[in-house]
């Protein structure tokens, strides 16, 4: 037999084994499996400190690291006042990267790499926290990190500030996807617009925090007595003890009495809501009414009705509003529970808006069946299944344990809580789930949310019969501080004259109105969170409202085209063209009012007021401002002008930046004279104080051909 013979009859034996095997496998009833472990609580040792510190020790010997994890109670965003909402946020955030005690934060940074370890801290609504990590060789290391970021935070000014644009970043990116706003604003409509649970930070109330306040909030709140402290790793526990003390035993008390958060009031009532959103592709409803607490009697059956009603495949959403009516991608609900406040009840639907009234009439309908229809045999063991399935996975490590025991015991909560709960889910029977459904959910008494084009509703929503419908501005405000200039003939005379000398020094009008078009070439350095990019920038411009930007970076082009009253920007996420919105559009109108060479071209005509509006230093050289203001008194833009020369020197205004919006200013430098008139080629840009893009441009071209068709649609 050659060796191609023996192959085949080798791969013939293969082949008739895995098929006996498979014929003798089909009966799995017949398999045997070991013992699952015993899932058990770890013995934890409760120790009081005299200054009021609570420590929760676990001994693990599995793995040479150390683990400490603190709880700030009685401390979070529930405690600022409404002008500085974001206080307790930004707090959490510098107490780490602001530094603490003799380091910087950036030297905590390098001291924790060089050992392989982590420390952490923030602050929520309603509480906060500091973990830390390191092998349990650096355990005092780890203690004296820990102990220096939660009792002598620095917060440097520097890092406070990057939180700070990190935060209007957040803001000015908001509204970008419909589920985030939906969220948001329903937060609002169960809890109240007012209410620490739904709030959220503005431009306004983030600019108003200082380091002082950063100061003031930790001295009054991070104190030993509101502290828990779980600790979980290799060692001796009364070691452990000896060195809690060591770095934590002379912290004194604060003896600041702190007020509890809030309880929240609510009436279960009908209510129905509408954000417009006239771009979103779909519209996407929440409705819902509060919810209740995890220590609630029901809460076994109310865990099983979420899994049968809205979690996931095979729930009665999915199997309804998805699949038989075809009327949802996404579709969800679930009755949570909290343990300092109640939960909200919810249900999720994104679908067509030209089928709106019925996906939400049908969501309804599906919570209404959970009170009349008993579940199916099938639906109680799904119900419990993905219960009681993932339980285990509620004890990967003996520190997530003792974490969940400091809060349970911080709350009153029974150690073994989880314990009773998988117990009572298993004891759950259906006549328990149509009671739960009956007690906890009210679907003639929901809060109804819908977000997308009104236009495109299959039914209008003031006809859906839910009564009237309040309409919910999702519109960022503006963070601009509105300066008071009281304008007179004196002020008006003077920067009208400082303006034209501007005009005159930098080439004179005659020039500037022979300008049509732009052509520049160059550099662009934009500074983020995530460190510095480089990008190269290449645009033409027709005076007033054509223009053709092309910045390369990393290889990929990303384009924005004006063409008058339409333009397209390319999504560097995804490759596609979009057509610029209303929004987007007005946005560059603004920029359009503050750019400079229209104001020269302008000046003996101009569309604005030109104030004087005093005079001071930029990088040490004296200016005089001008403010120019539209013809209701709104700022434009503020000019400064060199006292020496009259060339530009700067221009602040309110307005976008790569990280959000902001109080920008632009300064010029390295003038050069093209077509007649000296013109700035170098630029960089800050945002309240931070410098956030650098252009400097390599060429620089006035009234140069631009070719017809560069205002067209760019294509991929």
């Amino acid at each position: 037999m050659n060796r191609y013979g023996f192959r085949a009859v080798m791969v013939a034996a293969l082949l008739l084994a895995l098929i006996t095997f498979s014929l003798q496998a089909q009966d799995v009833s017949n398999l045997k499996y070991p013992k699952l472990s015993k899932l058990e609580l770890p013995d934890v040792e409760k120790v009081t400190l005299d200054n009021g510190i609570r420590l929760y020790l676990v001994e693990d010997h599995s793995l040479p690291t150390f683990r400490a994890s603190v709880r700030i109670n009685y401390c979070g965003g529930y405690l600022e006042s409404t002008d500085k909402i974001g206080l307790a946020d930004l707090c959490g955030q510098v107490m780490r990267t602001g530094g603490a005690g003799q380091w910087s934060g950036d030297e905590i940074d390098e001291l924790l790499e060089g050992v392989g370890g982590s420390v952490e801290t923030w602050i929520s609504t309603t509480s906060g926290g500091v973990s830390v990590r390191v092998l349990a060789e650096h355990t005092d290391l780890g203690l004296e990190v820990l102990s220096q970021v939660l009792r002598h935070p620095r917060f440097d000014e520097d890092k406070l500030d990057l939180a700070k644009v990190q935060g209007r970043s957040a803001i000015a990116r908001r509204n970008d996807e419909p589920f985030p706003i939906l969220i948001r604003e329903f937060r609002k409509v169960i809890y109240g617009a007012e209410s620490p649970y739904a709030r959220h930070t503005e431009y306004a109330t983030i600019n108003a925090v200082s380091r002082d306040d950063l100061i003031a909030f930790h001295k009054t709140y991070v104190q030993p007595e509101n502290l828990q402290m779980a600790i979980c790793g290799d060692f001796s526990r009364s070691e452990i003890v000896a060195k809690v003390r060591q770095y934590f035993g002379d912290w004194s008390r604060g003896g600041v009495e702190v007020a509890s958060p809030p309880k929240v009031e609510y009436a279960f009532d009908s209510k129905l809501y509408f954000a417009s959103k006239p771009d979103a592709p779909q519209a996407c409803i929440l409705m819902g009414h509060i919810g209740g607490y995890l220590a609630d009697e029901d809460w076994p059956a109310r865990t099983v009705m979420n899994s049968i009603l809205g979690g996931g495949f095979g729930s009665r959403l999915v199997n309804n509003v998805r699949s038989k009516e075809g009327l949802a991608y996404t579709t969800q609900g679930a009755y949570t529970s909290g343990i300092e406040r109640p939960g909200i009840f919810y249900l999720l639907a994104s679908t067509k808006p030209e089928t709106m009234a019925k996906a939400l009439k049908e969501m309804i309908k599906q919570t209404k069946s959970m009170q009349t229809d008993p579940p199916t045999d099938v639906e109680m063991r799904k119900g419990k299944d993905g219960y009681l399935n993932s339980f285990v996975f509620k004890f990967d490590s003996k520190g997530e344990v003792v974490n969940r025991l400091m809060e349970y015991d911080f709350y009153g909560l029974p150690e073994d809580l989880l314990f009773q709960q998988k117990e009572g889910v298993e004891k759950v029977t259906k006549d328990d789930v149509v009671a739960a459904a009956v007690n906890n959910l009210q679907p003639d008494k929901l809060r109804i949310l819908v977000l997308g084009n009104a236009d495109e509703f299959d039914v209008p929503l003031a006809e859906l019969g839910m009564g009237p419908v309040e309409e919910i501005d999702i519109t960022i405000p503006s963070g601009e501080e509105k300066k008071e200039l009281v304008v007179t003939p004196e002020n008006l005379a003077k920067g009208k004259e400082i303006l034209d000398k501007a005009v005159a020094a930098a080439g004179g009008i005659d020039n500037f109105k022979t300008i049509k078009s732009v052509s520049l070439k160059g550099t662009m350095l934009v500074t983020s969170p995530m460190g510095e990019m480089s990008m190269s920038i290449e645009s033409v411009e027709i005076l007033p409202d054509k223009s053709r930007t092309t910045m390369t970076v990393m290889g990929q082009k990303i384009y924005n085209v004006r063409n008058g009253d339409i333009g397209w920007n390319s999504n560097p996420m995804t490759g596609e063209i979009i057509e610029k919105n209303a929004a987007g559009l007005e946005e560059e109108n603004k920029e359009l009012r503050r750019n400079l060479l229209l104001i020269y071209q302008q000046c003996d005509n101009p569309t604005y007021q030109a104030v004087y509006d005093g005079a001071g230093e930029v990088e040490g050289k004296a200016v005089e401002y001008v403010a120019l203001l539209d013809s209701a008194g709104e700022s434009i833009c503020r000019l400064g002008f060199g006292v020496d020369d009259y060339l530009i020197v700067s221009k602040s205004y309110w307005g976008a930046s790569p990280l959000g919006e902001g109080n920008v200013e632009e300064r010029y430098a390295d003038f050069q004279e093209t077509a007649g008139v000296r013109m700035p080629t170098s630029r960089i840009i800050y945002m309240d104080g931070q410098k956030v893009v650098q252009v400097g441009l390599s060429e620089y071209l006035l009234n140069a051909d631009i070719p017809a068709d560069a205002f067209t649609k760019p294509e991929l």
